[in-house]
């Protein structure tokens, strides 16, 4: 199985900040009127993002083809289902699929609740390859138990994450190159991550995660996604680039102005 990086090493995106794209209309792990409000609040309380919508499956597949290769790191952000028109249910398309295409044009996926890409049409029919898929490593996430607690990055830029048991983690040992932890917001001190961003070092797509533990609807899913984009990954990608062309008529505009 080779990566879009593997086939093209060369190949290596200078994005900036995009869109965000919320998906609600499934969930795994927790009520869908539970993400849907999450998704809500996700939604009002992001200020940073230049546009943020929330999709149907019909819809989010077209919208991240739209955005794959247009130099802005995009967002999608997952309630534990996996939409159709992104991957195929059940890994009928391991390579190339619309949702591998666009994390390799270094675009992030962002998710909550159930196993990161594990669950779509058809119940659990991606599994643990899924995952596996996405990212080309032998990566999973089987954790049941863990304890979690905020690190000092997880402190300072998820400040409404608190104590909490992850069923569902990243595990360091396992992100292993092109892939790196870029950072960790929660961990047990034992390297089982979450919430954690990993990141490709060679396509600059980005995978996050938050809260992959089933129920306890009162936990601030929405809130901690928020911070997480608006805090980190702004601070990371920076804001989209001012057009050159538009920065020379402006400024030849405020000399003529004092002239």
């Amino acid at each position: 199985m080779l990566s879009y990086s593997s086939r093209y090493p060369e190949y290596k995106h200078s994005s900036t900040y995009g869109e965000v794209a919320i998906f609600t209309e499934q969930s795994g792990w927790i009520a869908q009127g539970t993400a849907a409000k999450e998704g809500e609040e996700l939604a009002k309380l992001l200020k940073k993002p230049k546009k943020v919508v929330t999709l149907s499956d019909k819809d989010i597949g077209p919208w991240a083809e739209e955005r794959t290769d247009n130099d802005l790191s995009d967002i999608i952000v997952t309630f534990g289902w996996f939409p159709t028109t992104l991957y195929t249910p059940g890994n009928a398309d391991p390579d190339d699929s619309v949702a591998e295409l666009f994390l390799e044009g270094g675009n992030i996926f962002l998710n909550t609740a159930d196993y990161i890409f594990y669950v779509t049409q058809g119940g659990g029919a991606n599994g643990e390859q899924g995952l596996k898929n996405m990212m080309d490593i032998n990566a999973d996430m089987w954790a049941d138990g863990t304890a979690i607690k905020p690190t000092d990055d997880g402190k300072k830029y998820t400040p409404s994450l608190a104590a909490f048991t992850s069923a569902r983690t990243f595990k360091q040992a396992q992100i292993v190159n092109p892939w790196e932890v870029e950072v960790v917001f929660g961990d047990n001190g034992s390297g089982f991550l979450d919430p954690v961003i990993v990141h490709d070092t060679q396509t600059d797509g980005r995978i996050g995660i938050a809260y992959q533990i089933s129920g306890n609807d009162g936990l601030p899913r929405g809130e901690v996604f928020a911070e997480m984009i608006d805090n980190y990954l702004f601070e990371v990608l920076g804001p989209e680039a001012v057009d050159p062309n538009q920065k020379v008529t402006t400024t030849w505009a405020h000399i003529k102005s004092d002239i």
